[in-house]
């Protein structure tokens, strides 16, 4: 299943933007404006949603290991180990997505 399809604002932004686009014309023509609009908007809405997967990734690996160097000096507070926990849940989240596209990649490419 499409990435963008898990997620769920994607229904609504794409009902969203494709009512809001004002084309006058022909079915086909409109049609096809719209769908080139969408495109544009889905690049952009796309870059603001998942950023760079990679390099969320990455930054969510590296505050987790400061904490665990920070628990591994002197333990972790409350709090500490709340925002580990959630990063953890964050860094999940990630790598689905980044297995998620490269999987897409792999399957449009063979």
């Amino acid at each position: 299943m499409d990435v963008w399809q898990r997620d769920s604002r994607f229904k609504d932004f794409v009902s969203l933007k494709w009512a809001s686009y004002d084309v006058q014309g022909g079915g086909i023509y409109i049609f096809k404006e719209k769908l080139k609009k969408l495109k544009a908007d889905l690049k952009v809405w796309n870059k603001e949603v998942f950023g760079d997967v990679n390099l969320v990734s990455e930054e969510l690996q590296k505050r987790i290991n400061e904490l665990d160097a920070r628990d591994d000096d002197r333990g972790l507070e409350v709090s500490e180990r709340e925002e580990r926990r959630s990063l953890l849940a964050d860094l999940n989240k990630a790598m689905f997505r980044q297995e998620a596209i490269m999987f897409q990649k792999q399957d449009r490419s063979g």
